[in-house]
This record gives structure tokens, sequence and C-alpha cells, in this order.
């Protein structure tokens, strides 16, 4: 019997749409037990109540399916043998100060989860939380026929780079990053070109949620095997001609146009944070506005608005009855990862992980976290040798350095690393003096005191 611990189990949209992946497979409709874990009771209780009637309006296809719901984190990793990470530490409360505070200062955040105040914030009051997970999961995750290698643990949470990059610091290839981006925006280019997916192919490479599309492909038909052409030209018509949703990605396109041609995931809001350009004054925000994310400033108000207001929807949505069983998964890579695992079949996806030696992207810092294909076929196995044009390797470092500071920062317990990591944050040094930014980190820590207790 398969074991998943789903851990922050109560992030119930997400939760809920890799659980109903995972049992559209075949594979995973026979013994197999889910285990929820949150220290949230009112989420995880959403999310097991919701599962509970799934399983009971597909009761045929899912009867040898457990639900299991916990807020022991051990009791939930223990014999797991697929492990996911979910959790967003210090909620809403904590979020709404990673995004006021600097705001203060002059640095606005679109989402904040990233790198610059927000997403070095959000990282360190996940640390404490992650070194726990790992090491549980070395002690008491599946081992009765594994027993020379632990689980592997798949994050979902951001800030992804960090946080992959800190677990796998901890203990050597113990963690995978996972992250929609480059997936969802494959599909809005296919979309915008208008071709089918057997006719469609890229390479993506970088860092989560600043990976670039280094090639983009397409064939007339199926049958033409050989026969791809660059689709680029495609896809700079279909922005011209105002065909595409794309059009409002007003940054995503400036940067493709700024770095010779290279297309970018990350829609315009979040990847205005990532750079020194747009965020430092109004006038820029009003040009590039069009994204709906861009355009709330104060994004983390409305989110927290949009959660409380979930709530009621999360109970509507559960006590409306039956359910329609999913019969085919989202394009989330979790559930297909591991039907490729337990099938012994091939999948190819793009996935976060060290940078061993520089030997995944020459010429990104070595042993850094960085966003690579990956193929599935009796092991996981890294495209290797990967050059990026030299614009998008500076850009991309100029972030590493922020989360590689904040990484060394909590495995020194060093506050002033803390500081050098938004120091050399680009949206933040575009609108601070150092001065200032030292000021902002120290009040950061103060109101965020119960998080980090380890500075």
């Amino acid at each position: 019997m398969i074991k998943f611990a789903f851990i922050g189990a109560g992030s119930f949209t997400f939760g809920k749409k890799l659980i109903t992946d995972l049992l559209s497979f075949p594979q995973f409709q026979k013994e197999i037990v889910i285990s929820l874990e949150d220290i949230d009771l009112y989420k995880l209780d959403s999310l097991y109540s919701f599962l509970q009637k799934y399983k009971e309006s597909n009761h045929a296809i899912l009867e040898n399916v457990i639900f299991k719901k916990t807020q022991d984190q051990k009791i939930s990793v223990k014999n797991a043998k697929y492990i996911i990470n979910l959790t967003q530490i210090g909620g809403l409360e904590a979020y709404k100060l990673d995004l006021e505070i600097p705001k203060k200062y002059g640095v606005t955040q679109c989402i904040g989860d990233t790198i610059g105040p927000g997403g070095v914030f959000r990282f360190l009051r996940s640390a404490p939380f992650l070194k726990e997970l790992i090491l549980q999961i070395q002690t008491n995750g599946y081992s009765e026929q594994n027993i020379d290698k632990n689980p592997i643990l798949f994050n979902y949470s951001n800030p992804m780079g960090m946080n992959t990059w800190y677990c796998n610091s901890i203990v050597k290839n113990s963690t995978i990053g996972l992250c929609h981006g480059v997936t969802n925006t494959a599909q809005e280019i296919q979309s915008a070109i208008n071709v089918k997916p057997e006719n469609f192919q890229y390479l993506c490479a970088g860092i989560n949620h600043m990976a670039w599309f280094l090639n983009i492909q397409y064939r007339e038909k199926s049958k033409d095997l050989n026969l791809w052409k660059n689709a680029y030209p495609l896809l700079y018509k279909a922005i011209s001609d105002d065909n595409t949703s794309l059009k409002n990605d007003k940054i995503r396109i400036d940067m493709m146009n700024a770095t010779g041609g290279y297309f970018m995931t990350e829609s315009s809001g979040h990847l205005s944070e990532y750079l020194p350009y747009y965020r430092k004054r109004k006038d820029l925000l009003e040009k590039y506005r069009g994204d709906i994310y861009l355009d709330k400033l104060d994004h983390g108000i409305y989110f927290q608005k949009m959660v409380e207001l979930s709530r009621d929807h999360n109970i509507n949505f559960i006590s409306s009855n039956p359910y329609s069983f999913k019969t085919a998964p989202s394009n989330e890579d979790f559930a297909h990862i591991i039907n490729a695992i337990e099938t012994n079949s091939k999948y190819l996806f793009n996935g976060n992980i060290m940078n061993e030696d520089g030997r995944f992207i020459t010429n990104l810092p070595k042993n850094s976290c960085v966003e690579v294909p990956i193929t599935i076929n009796n092991g996981y196995h890294p495209k290797t040798n990967i050059e990026l044009p030299t614009i998008c390797s500076a850009l991309c470092t100029s972030n590493i350095f922020v989360q590689k500071l904040a990484v060394q920062a909590v495995l020194s317990k060093d506050i002033e690393k803390v500081y050098h990591a938004i120091l050399l944050d680009p949206n933040t040094a575009s609108v601070c003096s150092p001065s200032e930014i030292r000021e902002m980190v120290n009040e950061m820590f103060e109101a965020q005191a119960r998080w980090t207790p380890d500075f």
C-alpha cells in the first residue's frame, strides 16, 4: 500500500487539485493512503470533508482509497513514500507584514513570495519547519523496500528557490521543487500561435519564476516527424496582431524585446518584482499596467479579503453533492511524475534542483538552485550542459545571490546576511538606500520575531 503525505494540506484549492489529479490515474485507484496534515484544523477539515464526499460520490472507483487527517506532522510522514509540501508558515498575518512594512519604505511588491523583503522573510519563517520536515523524512519516511534511499520531498511552497536550496543544503538530493510556471506559459504560447500540443515543443531553463524559453518549435502536421520550425516568429505576429491574451503581459513582452527575443515564465506582475526597472516609479507602473496582479499594489490585503470570502465558498463547495469523477489530470506535474515512477514510464517536466558543479546550466553559479528539464525514466535525469544567453544568465544571477545570502543567513544564523540578501534585491535597491534597507529589515524582524526565533 502506497502512502502519500500532504503537508500543509489546508491549501484547499491546490490540495484538491493535486489529489484529484493523482486519483485520476488507475494506478492510484488501488489500495493507497492519503494523509492530510495541517495545523489549521478548519482548513484541514475542509479538504478532508471534500475528499470523503468525493469518495462517496465515486465509491466504485475509490473504494480502496483511504483518507486520513492529522495535525501531527511526524505521524503523516511516517512510512510515506511520497511527501508534498504545500505550507505557508505564518499565514496571512505574516504575509500582510511582508508587504506593508516594505511599502512604508517605497518598496512595493505584487505577490512578495519569491525574492525581495517578502520572499526572504517568508523563507526565514519556513526554514525551521523545513529542517524539521527533512530530518523527519530521513528517520520516518518510507523504507520497507527502499532501505538505501529516503523519499524525495516535492516542494510546492514559495519561495521555491530558497526553500529547495535550503532543504538540499541540509540533506543532499533530498528535495525537488515543482512549479506550474513553465507548463502554464508553454500552454499560453501554444494557444497564442494556434498549434496542437503534439505539434509544439520547447526548451526552457533558468531559475524558478525566471526561466527562459530558449527555443520554441512547431510543425505543420504530426506525421512530419523531423520538420520542426522556429515558432518565435508566430509568437511575435500573434502579439503584434493583438491576437493573444499575452498582449496584456506588457512587462514580459518588454523583457522579451530587451533580451533579444527570449520569452520567460511568470506574468508581468510577478516579473516586475524581480527586476529594477518597473516598480520604482508610478508612471512606469501606469505605463505597463495591464496585468491584474500588477494593478493590485496592495495585493496582499486584496488577497486576504479574497481568502476570507473563500471560506464561505469552501463550505458551499463541500456541501454540494455529488461530485463527478475527474478522469484526466491537470497540467500540474506531481501526479504525472508519480505515475511515471510507479509504472516505469517516461515523463518530461521542469523541476528545481541544485546546479551540481554547474553541470546543468553551465553559466549560472555552481550549486545554486536552477529550474531545468528533467526526464523520468528509471530515475531522475536532468538535462545537462545548458547555456543561457548572457543577458538571461545575468538577470537570473541577480536573483540567485539574494537566494544564496538568505540560505547562508539561516545556515549560519547570521542576521547581517539577511540584510545583505535584501540589499542585493533588484527591486528594493531601485528605491532604497543601504541605510533605509537596514532600517526596514530591522523593523520586519521586530514585527515577525515570533516566526524567526533563530534570529
